[in-house]
């Protein structure tokens, strides 16, 4: 895979992902809702309170990099003329 097809997938990667978080944002209140009910009728198990890593800020700070990584090669290609 090219540097330029690897920018372009994290960037749609990247792009996929906020917009699942704005999703979860819009649900978030009727989730929160679900579990107030399961609460109140006692059918639910403590909740998990794991964190993962933020895959969108690293496809981001990568897709930065290898750009930075073309314009340099680009650059040095156009002196090396």
């Amino acid at each position: 895979m090219e540097k330029q097809e690897a920018v372009e997938m994290m960037e749609r990667a990247s792009s996929e992902i906020k917009n699942l978080r704005a999703q979860v944002a819009e649900l978030r209140p009727r989730a929160e809702a679900f579990d107030a009910v399961q609460n109140v009728l006692g059918l639910t198990c403590s909740k998990s309170l794991g964190y993962t890593e933020d895959w969108a800020w690293m496809l981001d700070k990568r897709a930065a990099e290898l750009k930075a990584e073309l314009a340099a090669e680009k650059a040095s290609a156009v002196e090396g003329e």
